[in-house]
């Protein structure tokens, strides 16, 4: 039965039985990885630690043959986001980029650009703290990365570029509208929203989120990403609402 490496990092975890538990992850080469820690509930497992929300950790599986999940051989941690003192608006925000990946990405099909966007995300975390710009960016990039953000640089209708100059975006076709093909209808993006929407595909999320936008910007991007989550998803995260709450009483 062949062994698997892989970098990880841990979404989440659940209890399977009175000493097991199932954890999830998202692999450097694998995607999604469901897998059983045995024995991880135990007061003396070496794993317990390892198998934290949000570790970076380097990951050996097996897998048998027609099971859906895999089994923990060992692990060795790289880096824990959660475990020097982080704030609350991180472990709120780092929760939800958790769920988020967890709900986007499939089991067992590689998907490397999403399992670097998360890492650098939490990285730009740690270093600059949690920001509304992260988290638009984190977002827009989760749904560029599977294919469900659509084109919004030129007109669906008239061809006409609109990329600098604000747009109407009507999330259940896809479609964009400049303002004269709008008639008034769609979701409005104004000028500087649409041009931070172009930054974020250009920009790592360092360089972004040291950029200073107006207040217009958040309040646009978030009823875009939160719409077109919600359209593909078909409900609101949790994680979300409760994130929300704390970044709203800083």
């Amino acid at each position: 039965m062949p062994t698997h490496e892989s970098d990880a990092i841990v979404l989440r975890q659940y209890s399977l039985s009175e000493s097991d538990r199932i954890v999830v992850f998202i692999t450097r080469e694998h995607g999604k990885v469901r897998a059983v820690a045995r024995g991880v509930k135990k007061p003396k497992s070496r794993l317990a630690g390892r198998l934290e929300p949000l570790n970076h950790i380097h990951l050996e599986f097996y897998i048998r043959e027609g099971h859906d999940l895999a089994q923990v051989r060992q692990t060795e941690i790289i880096h824990s986001y959660l475990g020097k003192n982080p704030s609350l608006q991180q472990i709120y925000a780092y929760t939800y980029f958790a769920e988020l990946i967890n709900e986007i990405i499939e089991e067992f099909s590689p998907n490397y650009p999403l399992y670097r966007l998360l890492l650098a995300s939490l990285n730009a975390a740690e270093r600059l703290g949690i920001s509304q710009s992260l988290i638009r960016y984190f977002e827009i990039w989760c749904l560029k990365l599977n294919g469900l953000l659509p084109n919004y640089v030129y007109c669906s209708n008239c061809g006409k570029c609109v990329k600098d100059e604000g747009f109407y975006a009507r999330l259940e076709s896809g479609k964009v509208r400049c303002e004269a093909c709008s008639y008034g209808r769609g979701l409005h993006i104004r000028a500087v929203s649409a041009v931070a929407l172009q930054m974020i595909i250009k920009l790592s999320p360092e360089k972004f989120v040291s950029r200073v936008f107006s207040g217009a910007v958040d309040v646009d991007l978030e009823r875009l990403t939160q719409g077109l989550l919600l359209l593909n998803l078909g409900k609101h995260l949790k994680s979300y609402g409760a994130m929300k709450e704390v970044l709203r009483d800083r």
